[in-house]
């Protein structure tokens, strides 16, 4: 009995033992993954989701560096996911990192791309519209640039294609025929005009002969004209100078002319002014002597006694 309570105590102790292990085994591993990873949020509108699941790899640089913790249709956008993601701490998520759905071929797995510029450096820190954790924009796929390229090339080509069968449609084909028909008629007149047409040729040449010799003329023709008018020019400077000194002698003795008769016009003003003061005089004496010989009684006694003004007395 003894032994068997030994052996119960030692299992009991044993099971304590091992729950406490694993209990700080689990505390640990808890308190490490919150200290160790940082979680941040991917809204997915352009890129498909397919293959892509919880725990599915999140790469930075083709290394695993975290996961998908949880996705979901947005309620109201049918056309946006949101992700969550969960990443080393370690990892350099900086402002500017893009995140794009990488797909393998041959399994159909997804897998998220973390794609970080050369010049970012600042870390992704901040949490904007009221959201839990930052938010990682969404960008474009090295795959869905090649379909998207693919898709536009298969567009042109069918657009080409459908070009190309107008082109060569029964009406193109006749109207092409048509148009070689022309051209070989055309062909055959231009042989039988060949013989008048180097005729014209020709005639062409010798008139531009005669146009080279009537060029020749016309500079030699030029030459004297130019010659002629430069004698011309030479005797009308020396008739042009001849005349400017002519001019000039004939304003001096203008001038002269002009003073002289100035002057004789203002001695002769002068003289007429002098008579006419003159003239003046001798009428202001000969009014006075008239009006005196009019009243000859008045000339020999005086004036009457009545004609005297304020203070005049006759004299005696």
């Amino acid at each position: 009995m003894e032994s068997e309570a030994r052996y119960i105590r030692v299992g009991i102790a044993t099971l304590l033992l091992a729950a406490l292990l694993a209990g700080g085994l689990i505390w640990l591993a808890g308190r490490t993954g919150q200290q160790d990873m940082e979680r941040f949020i991917i809204y997915f509108r352009n890129q498909s989701l397919e293959g892509l699941q919880i725990n599915s790899d999140v790469r930075m640089q083709g290394v695993k560096v975290g996961k998908v913790v949880d996705y979901a249709i947005q309620p109201g956008q049918a056309h946006q996911v949101r992700v969550l993601i969960q990443v080393d701490a370690r990892t350099p998520v900086l402002q500017g990192v893009r995140a794009v759905i990488s797909r393998q071929l041959v399994t159909g797995l997804a897998s998220i791309d973390l794609e970080t510029p050369p010049d970012a450096k600042t870390p992704l820190t901040k949490t904007e519209n009221g959201e839990q954790y930052p938010v990682i924009p969404e960008g474009v796929s090295q795959l869905a640039m090649v379909t998207d390229t693919v898709q536009t090339l298969s567009q042109t080509l069918q657009e080409s294609m459908s070009r190309f069968n107008k082109l060569l449609s029964d009406r193109n084909q006749r109207a092409v025929a048509g148009t070689l028909d022309n051209v070989r008629d055309l062909t055959a007149e231009m042989r039988k005009s060949l013989p008048e047409l180097q005729a014209s040729l020709a005639s062409i040449h010798q008139a531009a002969d005669q146009v080279a010799a009537l060029s020749v003329d016309a500079q030699a023709t030029l030459k004297q004209t130019d010659a002629q008018i430069e004698l011309l020019s030479g005797a009308a400077n020396g008739t042009l100078t001849t005349v400017d000194k002519s001019v000039v002698n004939m304003d001096k003795q203008v001038g002269e002319l002009s003073g002289r008769i100035k002057l004789t016009t203002d001695l002769a003003g002068q003289q007429i002014e002098s008579t006419a003061q003159s003239l003046s005089q001798a009428g202001n004496a000969l009014q006075e002597t008239g009006r005196a010989l009019s009243n000859p009684a008045h000339a020999l006694f005086g004036p009457s006694p009545d004609e005297l003004g304020p203070g005049e007395e006759i004299r005696k």
